[in-house]
């Protein structure tokens, strides 16, 4: 058996018994007096006597001993072999269901493939083992299927995690199968039982260049959370899965912590990774963007605190909101349910706040003046609402950053260049707010100049593999942006790290190629005498002058500048429109990889690379209805279970949830 089973049996049989000693304690094994779960009870009727129990059969009624010391094991055999009446698969078991519009079919039922779906519903409807017990649940399955045995809530978590082991196996297979390289998002998060997790997201496009993403590893974290632990976690989960060979780019929040743990990253898995590991640090741009905007908004903190005052106040008691209401009534606004309080560290939630309060910026100045409470002025009014129109410009940007099914890459570089203009543009209004707009720009124009000056190459080779913009929109955005001279020197080193890429895909592909045709030369036996032996004198001939015709060919091609896939790609035409939103990358790519094969090969590595970490930070909101307050005794193991196998059925049940 190889090390990687060995280690995933004992993986699983480490989840049981941890789930056993935690989650289990508290939820099974019941007391004498509990339940009998057995399915065979759904064939006796137990009564109680002086002398003890007895139970009845249902078909022939045959009473037999109830005991709860006699075990189940005789009832058993009562119906299997004794009961005439009993029939184990009985005909009423056996229905005609529509299985589509114009066509029906057989169906019978099957405990077992019932069980595996209540599993699923567990897992994807998010809950508790226990609800399996009610007593509505089983009177509802009794009256859809009375042969369905229910069964406890010990059976299903057993059954979430045979099916949790099913499709981490299939999971597995895909991983080994795929011939494209493999990116990763990585954050951190802490439970309510005060347990910090880490959890490990895979991104990659398969060979229909179909675009995957599968949370691979929501592991417990051992605190403190330093770039040792959070290294160690990310690279016993990259070994277990067996993808420290196909590493294309890793993700991360921008922290310092995060720089420490790419370089040790980088120093124990370069020989998985492209060029050593020297482009695969992607700083997650939603968490910079926020940042940046974040610093420009201290310039104003004092109007964005006035106005987040007055809105804290008036949503305080339902009699203060009545009141604020009445008032919108009467200048004929729309009624409010509830007011928008921002999250501080969260810039787009401050703009929804802003938004708010500009719209009802007459009733909260009737209101206050009615009420005797807080208001911004005159001039923190009119900052705000110069601010509401600096941040309009990010929206778009933090749509694609932090959108949950995310874009693919190529939109980096249109994005961030998007910004820069923003931050650049000098036709400004003139008016006395314009120092404030001014000082705004400055300072987010600052952090704009840390992060991004210098674009991760491989962002920038993601935007020239889009057959819309290819080169040419990267010499418009620098040349738009630099002078001449500095403008053709960054162009000319991206150029120079491209071919770099490129000529590194055609080498790997060349040796694949080589060993393809040396294999299957050798399958096939072939000897070139004994062919030739077969044939007659005048196919002789035919053979000799192909054979000149291909050497005199390739002289003469090799007296000509040989052309690369490459120079191909980037001398055809663009493509018309860059901002078709109907364009499919993917799909573009899949229908040119017969013309473009090297090229293609590159596109499914690094078009996959995430920009942002939300991918991996949406596993937190799975985790957090997981372990919610009425679960809080899930083991670190189960919740595992749980969060992944709910992620690697999204796709099979992606509409219905």
């Amino acid at each position: 058996m190889s090390e990687s089973k060995i280690g995933e049996n004992e993986t699983m049989e480490h989840i049981r018994n941890e789930g056993d000693k935690n989650e289990d304690n508290s939820e099974i094994d019941c007391d004498k007096n509990s339940k009998k779960r057995s399915w065979v009870w759904t064939h006796f009727i137990e009564e109680k006597k002086s002398d003890g129990s007895i139970a009845i059969c249902k078909y022939c009624k045959k009473m037999l001993s109830g005991s709860m010391k006699g075990g189940t094991s005789h009832l058993k055999r009562h119906l299997e072999n004794v009961c005439k009446k009993y029939q184990k698969n009985p005909v009423n078991q056996m229905l005609i269901v529509a299985s589509s519009k114009d066509s029906v079919k057989s169906f019978k039922f099957n405990q077992e493939e019932s069980r595996k779906l209540l599993a699923k519903f567990i897992i994807c409807a998010e809950l508790p083992f226990r609800v399996i017990e009610h007593p509505v649940f089983s009177d509802f399955m009794r009256s859809v299927q009375p042969l369905f045995n229910i069964i406890g809530r010990k059976t299903v978590r057993n059954d979430c995690i045979a099916l949790y082991q099913a499709e981490r196996k299939k999971l597995f297979d895909t991983f080994k199968k795929l011939s494209s390289r493999v990116s990763f998002t990585t954050d951190i998060w802490t439970s309510n039982q005060k347990i910090g997790y880490i959890s490990l997201t895979a991104h990659y496009i398969d060979s229909d260049f179909i675009l995957h993403k599968k949370i691979i590893s929501f592991k417990k974290l051992p605190y403190p959370h330093t770039s040792f632990a959070i290294e160690d976690a990310i690279g016993k989960c990259l070994l277990e899965w067996e993808l420290d060979s196909k590493i294309c780019a890793i993700t991360l929040d921008n922290c310092s912590t995060n720089d420490a743990v790419i370089r040790r990253i980088q120093d124990h898995f370069s020989y998985g990774m492209l060029f050593n590991g020297e482009y695969s640090h992607i700083r997650c741009c939603a968490h910079i963007l926020n940042i940046m905007v974040q610093d420009g908004m201290k310039i104003i903190h004092e109007a964005i605190e006035c106005i987040r005052e007055i809105i804290r106040y008036v949503s305080a008691s339902p009699s203060r909101m009545q009141g604020f209401n009445e008032i919108a009534q009467h200048m004929r606004l729309p009624i409010k349910k509830g007011l928008n309080l921002d999250v501080a560290t969260r810039w787009n939630s401050t703009y929804e706040m802003l938004t708010d309060a500009i719209t009802y910026k007459d009733i909260f100045i009737r209101y206050a003046t009615e009420h005797s409470c807080i208001c911004p002025s005159n001039d923190e009014w009119k900052q705000a609402d110069v601010i509401l129109k600096f941040l309009e410009g990010f929206l778009d940007a933090t749509k694609v950053f932090s959108g949950y099914k995310y874009l693919t890459s190529n939109f980096y570089i249109k994005e961030v260049w998007r910004i820069r203009a923003l931050l650049m543009n000098e036709n400004v209004d003139t008016n006395y707010n314009y120092d404030i707009l001014k000082q705004l720009t400055n300072e987010t124009q600052k952090k704009f100049n840390k992060y991004w000056s210098q674009c991760n190459i491989l962002l920038v080779v993601a935007s020239i593999l889009d057959p819309r913009s290819k080169l040419i929109f990267i010499e418009f955005c620098y040349q738009m942006t630099f002078d001449a001279e500095e403008s053709k020197k960054k162009i000319d080193d991206i150029r120079a790290c491209l071919y770099k890429f490129y000529n590194e895909y055609a080498d790997a592909t060349r040796v694949q190629m080589q060993s393809s045709i040396g294999s299957s030369e050798l399958a096939a036996g072939f000897d070139g005498q004994k062919d030739i032996n077969l044939v007659s004198t005048f196919n002789l001939s035919k053979i000799k002058f192909g054979m000149d015709f291909v050497q005199f060919r390739n002289q003469s091609s090799s007296k000509r500048p040989k052309r690369s896939e490459l120079d191909s790609y980037l001398d055809d035409d663009v493509l018309s429109d860059l901002r078709d939103k109907q364009f499919d990358i993917l799909t573009w790519w899949k229908s040119n990889a017969a013309i473009y094969p090297i090229l293609s090969r590159m596109a499914r590595d690094i078009l996959a690379i995430p920009v942002s970490t939300v991918s991996s930070e949406s596993a937190f909101s799975t985790g957090g209805r997981v372990v919610d307050q009425y679960r809080s005794s899930l083991s670190p193991s189960t919740v595992e279970v749980l969060v992944c196998t709910q992620d690697w059925l999204r796709e099979e049940y992606d509409k219905g949830i």
